[in-house]
């Protein structure tokens, strides 16, 4: 291909916007004049190559939008420490998407320490490389969002903006209290994915305790009877990490005790 050609193609491409075609194009066209390949083969893998970084740069931008904790990989989660939790169903929960066309949901309980957030982060990573949306979120963040919406009258469309996100992630809702002013909008976040998009959502205290974090006994009820009614619930009633972790003679994952 002549210096000329090339120039041309190159614009070509950059108004058509396929930087990976453009990049490669001289190399793979030379590779089909040694080769003889028809034309619609060197159309397929020029575009080929093009599709593929298109999915590698949507992930990227999609996992950074996430917020997810870059470590927290479901790789480095020792499923050994929670016997509770199946390995094989945390497989199953990254591999289908049935649950979230569903709008189901998935609910973690248990103490301080004992990996609640590196397990649904973990899940969430794997969702993305999956190609689904996904936002993690302090859940007392997100109530603040959201309060600040309303009292700006613009609640519906900041609920409208979470809408795109297959997943929400929202870690520590213990920490959320009713002495906050208008955490009722907690529930209508609840009430506006119902059924339609997924929540995953982390909790130190069971069921029984979250009536200090909304308003009223009924609003609680409810709150509870919607996320419950298509959800996977975890129970991670082990010991903390940090307090194995400080036992003497405690091995990291992957290390042997001396």
């Amino acid at each position: 291909m002549s210096s000329v050609a090339q120039g041309r193609l190159a614009l070509m491409l950059t108004e058509l916007r396929l930087p990976t075609v453009k990049q490669l194009a001289a190399d793979i066209c030379e590779q089909a004049d040694r080769e003889g390949w028809p034309g619609l083969r060197l159309l397929e893998a020029l575009f080929e190559h093009e599709m593929a970084q298109r999915e590698v740069r949507r992930i990227a931008r999609h996992r950074l939008e996430s917020g997810l904790p870059p470590e927290k990989l479901l790789s480095s989660f020792e499923f050994a420490a929670v016997p509770t939790v199946s390995k094989a169903q945390i497989s199953a929960l990254a591999e289908a998407d049935a649950w979230l066309k569903q709008g189901g949901n998935l609910l973690l309980f248990g103490p301080p320490g004992v990996g609640k957030t590196h397990l649904v982060a973990g899940l969430g990573h794997a969702l993305v490389e999956a190609g689904h949306r996904v936002l993690f979120t302090r859940t007392s963040e997100l109530v603040q969002r959201l309060q600040a919406a309303r009292r700006e009258l613009r609640l519906p469309q900041e609920l409208s903006k979470l809408d795109r996100f297959d997943l929400l992630i929202l870690d520590d809702i213990s920490y959320v209290r009713r002495d906050q002013a208008e955490t009722s909008v907690l529930f209508e976040l609840i009430a506006e994915r119902y059924e339609r998009r997924s929540l995953a959502i982390t909790a130190n205290t069971p069921f029984s305790e979250w009536g200090a974090v909304f308003p009223e006994p009924a609003m609680t009820v409810a709150a509870i009877d919607r996320l419950v009614h298509h959800a996977t619930i975890l129970e991670m009633n082990v010991e903390s990490y940090r307090r194995r972790a400080a036992r003497p003679g405690h091995a990291p994952a992957g290390r042997k005790a001396k």
